[in-house]
C-alpha cells in the first residue's frame, strides 16, 4: 500500500502539496517538520496529514520528502489546531501561518533539542584541609547551592577561577554536569505587595473561575496597580503547577515589565520577542513547550508558544493596535488568544485603563465580565487636565506660553515635565517661500519630513532618504522653511530655553540601539532628566514617579481622520499620556493644546471621563454598523502599474456579484487614501456585514477562483479580517 504525506509549504499558494514519503522514512505524524524538494530548492514543510494513495492520484509524478527533521511532533497536537483555525480565520495559506507561528530556527530545520550547560556541583569528598582561599570562596558557594552553579555563575562571585575549578575536580572535590540552560532564575526579593480591596477582588473573581474558560475586563484607571492583580495569578497558578502566558504591546515596556515579575516570582520566566537572538529564542520556545518554564512573556507573536500546562493567558494593554500585525499574515494577537483560551478552557484577563470599543461592546453583551480598579495603587491622585487654545500667546515651536511657564514652575522644583507629540524629525514641511514648492517623496503620496540632526529628507512611510537642500530644486532660491515642529525641533527649543536642564528625546529615531529604550527608561527612573520629549512610545504603561507635569503639544491629529477608528485611538492616546503625571507622591497636571478647545471630544474626555467617551462613541458605532457591531474585511492591492490594482479587484467584484447574496455589503474598489505607497499604487475593496460568517462563507466560496484569476499572480494581494484602518 502507497501512503502518501500532505506537507505545507511556507509559499505564499493557498494550498498543501503531496509527497511520497523517502526511502526509509516511516511513523510521520503530523506537526513534524520534514525536508522536501520545491521546485529548484529544498524547504522545511510541516507534516499535515498521511493517507492511503487512491487510484486517481498519479503517485508516479509525485517528489519523495528527503528527510524527517523530528522523531516526535514538534508542533503540538494544540498549537497545530490552532494554526489550522488561524489559516481558515484570516483566509490565509497555512504553510504560511506555521512560518509566522515557529521561532527562526525551528522554521529552518535546526534541531528541536534545548541547549545545556556546564555546571559545577560538591561531591561527598568536599572535606578538604589543604585548599587556597579561592578553592575555598568556591567550596562555600557551591554549598549554598543544591543545584550546582554554572562557571559563568561562579566567575561573577570570585573573579576568574578556571584553574581552581580543574584542581577541585582532579582531587574529586566538585564535579561537572551538564543541565539544560535557564534564563537567570531570581530568588524574589521584594517584599509581597499587599493588595487594596479592589485589587483583592479581581484576584479572587478570576481565580474561582480558573480550570474553565472565562473572559475577565481588567479596567483600571492609570497606576490602579493592574501589574499587581497579575503577579498574584501567576503566582497562584506557578503554586498549582500552571504556565502563565503574558502579552504586553511593546518590545519596549519588556524590560521594565519582567523586571517587576522577576524581583516578585522565584520562576523560569522566559521573553519572546524580535530583540533577543534567534537561539535564546529557540531556547525559550522549547522551555516553554516542555513545561519547564513557568511564565512565558512577549509580544504579539508569543501567543504562538507552544504550552505544557496552560493555565492563565494575560493580555496587558488589551486596546493597544501593536497586537495587530500589518503584513503578511494579519492576525489579531487578543482574538486568537481568546480562541486559544477557550479551547484551552481556562480564564483570559485582557486589561487596560483604556478599554477596546471591542471590549466594551462584548461586557455590554455580558460575554466578558467587568471587573473596575478606580483608585490609584499608591494613593495617589489623578492629575488635574487644562485645555490650551493654540489660537492664544505662543513662546516657540508650537510650546504655548502657559505651557512654557508651566515647565519653567516645575523644572524650578527639580520635578520631571514629559512632553509628548506623535510626530518624530525636526519638521513634517519644507517648503521654498518664493515658488511654494515642497518636499514629497518620489515613492510616495507624502510629505518628506525634516531630520536636521542627520541633515536628511526622510520619508516616515517607504524609508526613502536625501540629503536636505540648501536651495529650492524648483527655483533655485535659497529661502526655505520649515513648517510645524517634531520631536527634534522641540528638543532643541526647549534645551534653549533651559540649558541648564538635561532634555532626552525618546522616539524611534533615538533609541534604535538595542536595549537603548531600557537604559533611557532607567535614566528617566533615576531622575537623570529632567525634560522627556517622546512620540506615543512614551505613552504606554511606564512608571515615572516624579513626573508631575505632562504636556500634550498637538493634539488635534486624530478629531479629523478618515479612519473610523481615530477618535477612539486619540481618547485612548490622551489618557494613557496623561496618566503618567502625577504616580508618585507629588500631585500632577496636564495641558492639552489644541485648536479646537469647544470640540465635543474635548468636552466628553476632560469633563465626564474615558468610560463615558467610549460609551458614546461605541453607540454612534453601533448606529452606523460599525466593528465591533458589524464585521468588515478588506482585500488590498497593490502594484508598481496603476491600473493592475484596481483592475484585479474589479475582477474580484464581478466574481462576488455572481452570488445572489443580500447579507455582505461589497465597496469599492477604490485608491487607497495614501495611493501610491513605495512605488507601488493601491487600491481596496470593501466588505461589510452586521454579522461574523456571511463575509467567511463568501471568501470560502470564492477563494480558488480568485486565486487561479491571472492578476492574482501578477499583483500583491491581501485579505485582512478586522482591519485595524481603512487607510
Amino acid at each position: 500500500m502507497t501512503y502518501i504525506t500532505q506537507i505545507a509549504i511556507p509559499c505564499p499558494l493557498r494550498q498543501i502539496f503531496d509527497y511520497l514519503p523517502g526511502n526509509e522514512i516511516t511513523n510521520l505524524e503530523k506537526g513534524m517538520r520534514v525536508l522536501v524538494p520545491f521546485g529548484s530548492r529544498q524547504v522545511v514543510g510541516i507534516v499535515i496529514n498521511t493517507l492511503k494513495a487512491n487510484d486517481e492520484i498519479q503517485t508516479s509524478k509525485l517528489k519523495k520528502i528527503i528527510k524527517a527533521l523530528d522523531s516526535s511532533p514538534i508542533v503540538t497536537t494544540e498549537l497545530f489546531n490552532l494554526i489550522k483555525w488561524v489559516s481558515d480565520y484570516y483566509h490565509h495559506p497555512i504553510g504560511d501561518c506555521f512560518q509566522a507561528a515557529l521561532p527562526k530556527k525551528i522554521r529552518h530545520g535546526d534541531n528541536a533539542n534545548l541547549t545545556t550547560e556546564a555546571f559545577w556541583q560538591l561531591t561527598s569528598r568536599s572535606k578538604e584541609n589543604k585548599l587556597g582561599a579561592k578553592q575555598q570562596q568556591i567550596i562555600d558557594l557551591l554549598q549554598n547551592s543544591s543545584l550546582g552553579l554554572t562557571q559563568k555563575e561562579i566567575t561573577q562571585q570570585v573573579g576568574q577561577c578556571r584553574s581552581s575549578l580543574l584542581s577541585l575536580e582532579d582531587k574529586k572535590i566538585i564535579v561537572q554536569k551538564e543541565q539544560i540552560k535557564f534564563p537567570p532564575k531570581q530568588q524574589s526579593s521584594s517584599t509581597p505587595c499587599t493588595l487594596n480591596n479592589e485589587q483583592q477582588n479581581a484576584v479572587d473573581k478570576i481565580w474561582q473561575l480558573r480550570g474553565s474558560f472565562s473572559t475577565h475586563l481588567l479596567h483600571g484607571i492609570t497606576g490602579s496597580g493592574k501589574t499587581e492583580v497579575y503577579i498574584q495569578l501567576t503566582q497562584q497558578m506557578i503554586a498549582e503547577n500552571k504556565q502563565v502566558l503574558i502579552l504586553i504591546p511593546e518590545i519596549g515596556l519588556t524590560t521594565q515589565f519582567v523586571e517587576r515579575f522577576r524581583q516578585r516570582l522565584t520562576a523560569h520566566i522566559v521573553v519572546l520577542n524580535s530583540s533577543i537572538s534567534d537561539g535564546e529564542r529557540k531556547q525559550a520556545w522549547l522551555l516553554a513547550k516542555e513545561g519547564l518554564a513557568n511564565v512565558v512573556i512577549g509580544t504579539r507573536s508569543a501567543i504562538f508558544t507552544a504550552l505544557k500546562n496552560p493555565g492563565l493567558i494575560i493580555i496587558d494593554e488589551e486596546h493597544d493596535s501593536s497586537y495587530k500585525q500589518q503584513d503578511g499574515l494579519r492576525y489579531h494577537a487578543r482574538n486568537i488568544a481568546l480562541i486559544r483560551a477557550k479551547r484551552l478552557a481556562i480564564p483570559i484577563v485582557l486589561g487596560s485603563a483604556t478599554p477596546s470599543l471591542e471590549s466594551l461592546y462584548h461586557v455590554q453583551k455580558k460575554r466578558y465580565q467587568l471587573l473596575t480598579l478606580n483608585k490609584r495603587a499608591t494613593g495617589a491622585t489623578l492629575p488635574k487636565v487644562k485645555l490650551i487654545d493654540t489660537a492664544g500667546p505662543s513662546a516657540d515651536s508650537g510650546i504655548s506660553s502657559e505651557l512654557y511657564q508651566a515647565i519653567k514652575t516645575q523644572i524650578a522644583a527639580e520635578n520631571q515635565v514629559l512632553l509628548f507629540i506623535n510626530r518624530r524629525g525636526f519638521a513634517p514641511v519644507l517648503m521654498c517661500h518664493d515658488c511654494s514648492w515642497q518636499a514629497k517623496c518620489s515613492h510616495c503620496d507624502a510629505r518628506m519630513i525634516v531630520h536636521q540632526r542627520r541633515n536628511i529628507l526622510m520619508c516616515h512611510h517607504c524609508g526613502f532618504i536625501q540629503r536636505l537642500p540648501r536651495e529650492c530644486p524648483q527655483c533655485q532660491t535659497a529661502d526655505l522653511n520649515t513648517y510645524g515642529a517634531g520631536t527634534e525641533q522641540i528638543e532643541q527649543t526647549l534645551q534653549r530655553y533651559f540649558p541648564e536642564t538635561s532634555v532626552l528625546r525618546i522616539d524611534r529615531d533615538s533609541t534604535q540601539r538595542v536595549n537603548a529604550f531600557a537604559e533611557v527608561v532607567k535614566d528617566i527612573q533615576q531622575g537623570g532628566a529632567k525634560i522627556l520629549v517622546g512620540t506615543q512610545i512614551l505613552a504606554k504603561g511606564h512608571d515615572f514617579h516624579n513626573v508631575t507635569l505632562v504636556g500634550v503639544i498637538d493634539a488635534d491629529q486624530g478629531l479629523f481622520s478618515a479612519d473610523f477608528r481615530a477618535t477612539e485611538v486619540l481618547a485612548q492616546l490622551i489618557t494613557q499620556v496623561t496618566g503618567r503625571a502625577g504616580r508618585g507622591k507629588k500631585p500632577g497636571e496636564v495641558f492639552i493644546q489644541t485648536s479646537q478647545p469647544q470640540h465635543e471630544l474635548w468636552q466628553d474626555l476632560i469633563g465626564k471621563g474615558y468610560s463615558y467617551t467610549a460609551e458614546k462613541l461605541l453607540q454612534q458605532r453601533q448606529n452606523i454598523s460599525l466593528p465591533p457591531a458589524g464585521s468588515l474585511c478588506v482585500i488590498r492591492a497593490e502594484d508598481k502599474q496603476q491600473q493592475l490594482a484596481i483592475q484585479f479587484l474589479t475582477e474580484v467584484l464581478a466574481i462576488f456579484n455572481q452570488h445572489k447574496q443580500q447579507q455582505v455589503m461589497v465597496m469599492g474598489p477604490v485608491p487607497a487614501i495614501m495611493e501610491k505607497r513605495a512605488g507601488r499604487y493601491r487600491a481596496q475593496l470593501l466588505l461589510s456585514s452586521p454579522h461574523r460568517k456571511p463575509i467567511h462563507q463568501l471568501l470560502d466560496q470564492y477563494m480558488d477562483v480568485i486565486s487561479r484569476l491571472k492578476l492574482a499572480r501578477k499583483v500583491r494581494w491581501s485579505i485582512d479580517i478586522d482591519p485595524m484602518d481603512l487607510l
